[in-house]
């Protein structure tokens, strides 16, 4: 694994699927995919179709139980790809709920294949499935998440909307929500 300028691990020999795509990070100190945030995951996403999917290596700064990944940083880089699952759908979405399955222990230093589809729309919900191999192409962990379309002005309480609208650049296959939706308050239900 290369070393990047800004120090994150990232594997710059990882090669994508045949007729894949690499997609930009969502941003530079993203816990999943910056390649500047030195306690990152460093994960380089490609697009294929309709799916996204990473390589991703844990290392000993991602330690749970000795020689083990930390379930959490697992369901880290889940949550990230289903972020770059909006690539695909060309909207800004939140994560609502995440469910991670873990089948197996996540080895450090092992190479682990995880691809990503948007399984169903219902309203402003996306329904996303993800699953983990190892290199032997045994299941290790599989996630599901519901993310929330919402309105980019929602980003602009808590950053730049700016700084992530590359990630809404391409237009969707998906139909798109109503938009006059009202935004997502906790606690409420959604329409």
């Amino acid at each position: 694994m290369a070393r990047s300028a800004a120090g994150t691990d990232r594997d710059d020999e990882c090669a994508p699927a045949s007729g894949s795509r690499e997609l930009t990070p969502h941003s530079d100190q993203c816990l999943g995919c910056g390649p500047a945030n030195p306690a990152g995951l460093a994960m380089r996403v490609f697009r294929k179709d309709d799916a996204v999917h990473s390589d991703v290596v844990f290392t000993a700064r991602h330690v749970g139980a000795p020689g083990l990944a930390h379930g959490g940083v697992v369901a880290t880089a889940c949550d990230d790809l289903f972020g770059f699952l909006l690539y695909v759908v060309g909207e800004p979405a939140v994560t609502g709920s995440l469910q991670v399955d873990y089948h197996s222990p996540a080895v450090l230093g092992t190479t682990y294949s995880i691809w990503a589809r948007l399984e169903r729309r219902d309203g402003r919900r996306l329904h996303m499935h993800a699953t983990g191999t190892d290199p032997s192409g045994r299941l290790c962990f599989e996630a599901s998440a519901v993310f929330i379309v919402v309105p980019l002005a929602h980003f602009h309480r808590y950053g730049s909307p700016e700084a992530i609208s590359h990630v809404f650049a391409n237009p969707s296959t998906i139909p798109a929500a109503d938009t006059d939706e009202p935004e997502l308050v906790k606690g409420q239900p959604l329409p």
